[in-house]
């Protein structure tokens, strides 16, 4: 896939959460660089790490949490606490 073609994809996320087109293309190229610059340090897959930051970003449009941090938020209490 190419540069374009991923940005408009991945925008195509943004749009479906309520982004105007002008604001989802911006948020797409940010996110796929971002995806890039951590599968570098990771020494992972740029599709992995976007993949991960897209969940966030639905998540977090949602107004809820990854259930790995909401377990960090709110942990649970031991039985006779």
């Amino acid at each position: 896939m190419n540069d374009t073609n991923e940005v408009i994809e991945v925008a195509r996320v943004f749009k479906n959460l309520g982004a105007d087109e002008a604001k989802a293309q911006v948020m797409a190229s940010q996110i796929i660089k971002r995806a890039e610059r951590i599968a570098k340090e990771k020494e992972s897959s740029k599709v992995d790490e976007l993949r991960k930051l897209l969940e966030i970003a639905v998540l977090g449009a949602q107004g809820l949490l990854k259930p790995s941090d909401q377990a960090l938020l709110h942990p649970k209490k031991p039985p006779n606490a």
